[in-house]
């Protein structure tokens, strides 16, 4: 049995935070570095939680 879904592409786009940065990518490469990057932004803007709710 097969599962079939279907998104609207545009909206899906929309809401990646990081296509303005693979716009202009060659190669996969370069895609995966730049998706990296961003991720290791995101990790140093986290807000540490308190030790009181850990």
């Amino acid at each position: 049995m097969a599962i079939y879904f279907t998104v609207d592409l545009d909206k899906l786009a929309a809401r990646c935070l990081y296509l303005d940065r693979i716009e202009n990518t060659i190669g996969r490469r370069q895609v995966i570095t730049r998706i990296q990057a961003f991720r290791d932004e995101l990790l140093n803007a986290r807000i540490p939680l308190p030790v009181s709710a850990l």
